[in-house]
């Protein structure tokens, strides 16, 4: 199985030299092939196919998918830009800087929405992915939800955020996932949809001082 892409990010600055995954990781929870829940028929089956990861319910949907990637992947691809779009820290375009409106064209990056002013824009990020674009997201994702992130916890080991030192900032799905030190990140990967579903279940602003139970991550 190929390594798996998060993107780490200490505070506000540059990623810091560890070592980490380096493809980004399928953010739905659901099949790219039948829609069904993953885990709802056995363990979910990872594919690599040209760079990116998909996740299937079974076996099955394999073949059917390497029969008709760009089928599936104009599917998979409609539903991240509409789990991702809400979530999305920019207004203006990451390529020309132009503020984004209504013309703004929204599409999907190693399974990470971007939006652009344009359709050329679009052209040039898909002949060559601007090295410190996702940089760029993922600061702009940081400042916008770390001041509301709503658990104190980490999410793979449940242990208090800052009992390890400072807490590792994790961007996955166009989301903020916060981990209590450098062995939870790779974690992360194993089920990023459990972990953004996590967040969103949360109760907003009343995460401080409620002992959260320990999640166990599948595979950690």
């Amino acid at each position: 199985m190929f390594p798996l892409l998060l993107t780490l990010v200490i505070g506000m600055g540059t990623p810091p030299a560890d070592k980490v995954p380096t493809a980004e990781s399928y953010p739905l929870d659901i099949c790219a092939v039948s829609g069904k829940k993953l885990g709802s028929m056995g363990k979910a089956i990872e594919v690599v196919h040209e760079g990116r990861q998909v996740r299937f319910c079974c076996q099955g949907c394999v073949p059917k998918f390497n029969a008709e990637p760009a089928k599936f992947f104009k599917i998979i691809d409609n539903k991240i830009i509409e789990v991702q779009k809400a979530s999305y820290p920019l207004d203006t375009c990451v390529l020309s800087g132009e503020k984004l409106d209504d013309k703004a064209k929204s599409f999907v990056v190693n399974n990470r929405l971007v939006r652009v002013c344009c359709g050329g824009c679009v052209k040039k990020i898909k002949a060559k992915v601007p090295e410190k674009m996702f940089m760029e997201i993922d600061k702009a994702i940081i400042k916008a939800q770390a001041s509301k992130y709503p658990l104190e916890n980490c999410v793979i080991s449940g242990e208090p955020l800052g009992s390890m030192g400072p807490a590792k900032n994790v961007v996955v799905g166009n989301t903020l996932v916060k981990v209590c030190c450098k062995g939870c990140i790779s974690k992360v990967a194993l089920d990023p949809a459990k972990y953004i579903q996590m967040l969103k279940a949360a109760p907003k602003g009343d995460s401080k001082g409620k002992k959260k139970e320990k999640p166990t991550a599948k595979g950690a």
